[in-house]
């Protein structure tokens, strides 16, 4: 399985979220479109996650060295 940095899967599933509202203001039926909005809703929940997972496993960063 190819590995994909948590900060990039957190942008791939905003841009989905984003997508999903989207179609879903070109939606007449109500409740195809409650659907995609809670599909967009998921997806922002899971990219919160991911941020959140990626803030606690990032590097710290080392102080720099003056010279």
């Amino acid at each position: 399985m190819l590995y994909i940095a948590r900060q990039d899967r957190a942008t791939d599933y905003r841009r989905q979220a984003q997508e999903a509202r989207a179609m879903a203001n070109w939606m007449s039926p109500d409740d195809i479109k409650h659907q995609l909005l809670g599909v967009a809703k998921h997806l922002e929940a899971l990219a919160d996650l991911e941020e959140r997972h990626a803030r606690k496993v990032a590097p710290a960063r080392s102080p720099e060295l003056k010279a």
